[in-house]
């Protein structure tokens, strides 16, 4: 309100200065009142809204205004007049009232209004990239919402606000994501059911940016849950182009060690993602056959090859349930040159990036994958020459009871139907022990560089 009353009392001084200086309150005051009686509204408000900062005659300007902006529909107008006609006499009944009636209602028409500007801004967009871009931003809130009240008072204050205002850019995410999954979700049933999880993940985002602006310690812990609700949502969202390059992302982070993110594993991460990918990879394939064959500049998408990445896909799977279970994964690197491999084998769209387009955000992750991999070999190269001999000692002092116990878990798993996964596991440990032998060469393949995290 006070931003409001801030830019009437600009406008009002520049059209006090511009051309009534010479002329009296009152005179000003008649001129408004002849122009509403004749029903000329529009002169009225030009006259009168530099007259509500007159000390003789700005509250009965400021009535008429908020009458004249009540009657046209313009709440926000009439709520900031009849502030003013209400400060300059608090006790006055009709005052009141006619604030009451102006503010009335108000803050949900507001609200409104700001969700319709926010799905009409989305209009278009990928739900599966808008989702990527929060699950970042809401890992970097996380970081810096557990040590900015370490600052000086002021400076926390400020990094508070700042902190609040990017929380709340996060609560729009959800208008545009929750129509989406309403219009695209046939069974009434269990489109409320999934509407109704977005209403409470965005309450737990509003209410981190509320615990942000009054600098609440609880304000990390929302942070963190409203990261986990975004991340859980891009899992279900997100289209197998994008699923692809954020399963890559999290092996690779697995890959590297990489410390765990919110409390979850990456490689939990990964196979949740392949698992994602899985389950909406048959229908997106046949919508994008159906596009392809209606225009003719998208790349084909052959059987052979959805046949391939269907039979990767759920080796991948199988391979990423093992590491997730396993205390040392062993075919990590494996599932990273899978994922590379698919990604391939996906048809390159570059026709848009729409709501609803397979490539939606898969080619922007491809890009940023390619830039990330050229920071990783200028940084790679001193950590290669640093650990090199360091690693290559710690396999040599490996002790007889390990290859024991990996002969033991071998027996134990030689049974018919686990043939295929022992072929697996031993090719994996071969491959294993080659890159072991030239730690430069092993980190050069991986995606990520340790310190480009994805957030």
């Amino acid at each position: 309100m006070r931003g409001l009353l801030a830019i009437f009392a600009a406008a009002a001084l520049a059209a006090a200065f511009a051309g009534d200086a010479e002329r009296t309150d009152g005179e000003v005051w008649n001129e408004g009142v002849e122009y509403y009686r004749a029903g000329d509204v529009t002169n009225a408000l030009r006259v009168l809204r530099p007259l509500m900062l007159s000390k003789s005659h700005g509250a009965r300007a400021a009535e008429v205004v908020a009458a004249i902006a009540h009657a046209r529909g313009d709440r926000e107008e009439a709520a900031a007049a009849a502030q003013i006609a209400l400060r300059a006499a608090p006790g006055d009944a009709k005052a009141n009232r006619n604030f009451t009636r102006a503010v009335d209602g108000l803050a949900a028409e507001r609200e409104t209004k700001h969700i319709e500007a926010v799905i009409k801004a989305a209009q278009g967009k990928d739900p599966g990239a808008m989702l990527r871009e929060a699950v970042y931003e809401s890992r970097r809130l996380l970081v810096e919402a557990g040590g900015y009240l370490t600052n000086r008072a002021e400076r926390a204050v400020a990094l508070s606000d700042a902190l609040s205002r990017r929380a709340e850019k996060l609560v729009d995410v959800w208008y545009p994501l929750r129509e989406a999954i309403a219009q695209s979700v046939t069974n009434e049933e269990q489109a409320a059911t999934i509407v109704a999880q977005i209403e409470q993940a965005q309450a737990k985002t509003k209410a981190a940016a509320k615990d942000l602006s009054d600098m609440k310690s609880e304000a990390y812990s929302a942070m963190s849950d409203a990261e986990h609700d975004f991340t859980r949502f891009l899992k279900l969202v997100a289209l197998p182009p994008l699923a692809v390059d954020e399963d890559l992302v999290a092996q690779s982070n697995a890959y590297l060690d990489v410390e765990a993110v919110n409390g979850r594993e990456w490689q939990q991460d990964a196979l949740d993602f392949t698992r994602s990918f899985r389950a909406k990879f048959p229908a997106w394939a046949r919508n994008y056959e159906q596009q392809a064959q209606a225009d003719t500049n998208k790349p084909p998408f052959t059987a052979e090859d959805q046949a391939k990445i269907s039979a990767l896909a759920t080796e991948l799977e199988k391979i990423q349930l093992e590491c997730c279970e396993k205390s040392v994964p062993p075919q990590q690197l494996k599932a990273c040159d899978i994922l590379n491999e698919i990604r391939e084998l996906l048809p390159k769209d570059n026709s848009g990036g729409g709501q609803g387009q397979p490539q939606s955000g898969g080619q922007q992750g491809q890009n940023q994958q390619q830039d990330q991999q050229q920071n990783q070999d200028q940084q790679q190269d001193q950590q290669s020459e640093d650990g090199e001999g360091e690693t290559q000692g710690e396999q040599e002092e490996e002790p007889p009871e390990a290859e024991e116990a990996q002969g033991q878990e071998g027996e134990e798993e030689e049974k018919p139907e686990d043939k295929e996964i022992e072929a697996l596991l031993k090719k994996a440990q071969e491959r294993n022990d080659e890159h072991e032998a030239d730690k430069k060469a092993r980190m050069r393949k991986a995606p990520l560089p340790p310190n480009e995290r994805d957030w």
